[in-house]
């Protein structure tokens, strides 16, 4: 196929072509880490999906004020409602579905991948992405995330650095958790390198990574390979996909399961090996992001830690 990869086909040296995410990713699903299967629909895919409108989305840009913020979203909808409403070249769509179809799951998670130097800035967060993604919808959740390629941040900050990164599209199986979270090879703050320090609560990990609870914390000694510290908070809420509402939404736990752990010690030590073990691979510190379904964990995300490294 042309256009679109396969994660089983993908490896470190293929940033360029997939993005950081999904060649970390596949670099580690090709090692054996437990990573969700999908497919990358590359940068010279989505290129050619933008092709017809490419004129118009580069003189929009070109009478962009950065010091105009109003200025700046108003040019950023207009490229946006641009992508939305265009029609994706027949045989790029017919690669999607057909790798879609090998998937053999009726939810995906749609997400941004940059193709941006392994040193570069990682945009976290600034992207959309979309989860709980059906075959009706596949089409147009992928161009929901190439559109928020041109969100204002993300306008600006390409503008200001003349960064040239493109962008790529990852559609992987969805993971339904019953607990996510975050987990750092060395402390964020204070530079600690000798433990993992890990972040949990119930439900998808958007409750961590965007702090709408405060999450169970576990520092796990690297040396040891055992906890030498906890904290477990009082998690009031989960988020869970309404599979009848079709929706994400926020379901209160009541307070004996607020105040529970979420993780076992058994799952916090075996998070804490799978970092130190993806630390050890690419040889800098790093943050993942995991989730356990089906008494597996999950690697979501790699990224690396800004305090130290610059992002991967």
């Amino acid at each position: 196929m042309e256009y679109t990869y396969s994660l089983d086909e993908i490896n470190l040296n293929m940033v360029s072509v997939v993005g950081r995410k999904s060649a970390y990713l596949g670099e580690l699903r090709k090692i054996g880490f437990d990573v969700p299967n999908g497919f990358v629909i590359s940068s010279l895919g989505v290129e050619e999906m933008l092709k017809t409108h490419k004129e118009d989305i580069q003189e929009i840009l070109s009478s962009v004020n950065l010091n105009d913020i109003s200025d700046l979203e108003k040019k950023s909808n207009a490229i946006k409602n641009i992508i939305i409403n265009s029609s994706i070249p027949e045989e790029i769509e017919k690669e999607i579905y057909e790798r879609f179809y090998e998937l053999n799951s009726k939810y995906v998670a749609v997400r941004s991948t940059v193709t941006s130097p392994l040193s570069g800035a990682s945009y976290a967060g600034e992207y959309e992405t979309d989860l709980f993604v059906t075959e009706e919808d596949l089409i147009q959740a992928i161009k929901r995330v190439i559109a928020s390629y041109f969100n204002p941040n993300a306008i600006a900050y390409r503008i200001a650095t003349k960064d040239e990164a493109r962008i790529a599209v990852l559609v992987q199986t969805m993971i339904n958790p019953i607990v996510a979270g975050t987990s750092f090879s060395i402390h964020p703050i204070t530079e600690e390198p000798d433990y993992v320090f890990i972040e949990s609560a119930f439900g998808l990990g958007e409750s961590v990574t965007k702090g709408i609870v405060t999450p169970d914390q576990y520092i796990i000694s690297k040396g040891s390979r055992s906890i030498v510290a906890k904290r477990i908070s009082e998690k009031n809420i989960k988020l869970v996909y309404d599979f009848n509402e079709k929706r994400i939404k926020q379901v209160e736990l009541d307070k004996e399961l607020a105040k529970a752990e979420s993780l076992s010690p058994q799952d916090a030590i075996k998070v804490g090996n799978i970092t130190i073990g993806i630390e050890n691979i690419f040889k800098r510190s790093i943050n993942i992001e995991w989730a356990i379904e089906d008494r597996k964990i999950y690697v979501l995300e790699v990224r690396g830690v800004r305090k130290i490294y610059p992002e991967i």
